[in-house]
């Protein structure tokens, strides 16, 4: 019995990390945040990958690129941890431990109405 609690207690930090997920609006476009209610035209969902138990980024896809290129000035902006995210990280940090985690998100927003 001893076995399996020190077995946990030295398996549980092993399924932590350190995801970090910068959320900024792009320099020169100003962007308001809308809450999760409020409709929206268009929505983009995407995995950011992590190394290092999530330390660093191993890519650079954050908000603000999809902000900029879809040039969205109302966005929503939600981290969700899916199910594949979990065999994702179970693969890379138990079977082959090498650290790599990610981390889905979903940008929702809506452009400005064009002027006439």
């Amino acid at each position: 019995m001893r076995l399996r609690i020190a077995a946990l207690l030295l398996a549980l930090p092993s399924c932590t990390g350190c995801f970090t997920i910068d959320i900024y609006a792009p320099k020169n476009q100003e962007v308001v945040l809308i809450s999760g209610k409020e409709p929206a035209e268009t929505k983009r969902e995407w995995r950011t990958w992590f190394g290092v138990w999530g330390l660093a980024p191993a890519d650079n896809t954050m908000p603000a690129d999809i902000i900029r290129n879809e040039q969205l000035t109302e966005v929503r902006i939600t981290t969700v941890d899916t199910l594949s995210d979990l065999g994702i990280g179970v693969l890379y940090n138990y079977l082959l431990p090498i650290g790599l985690g990610v981390q889905s998100m979903k940008v929702e927003g809506r452009s400005a109405p064009a002027r006439q």
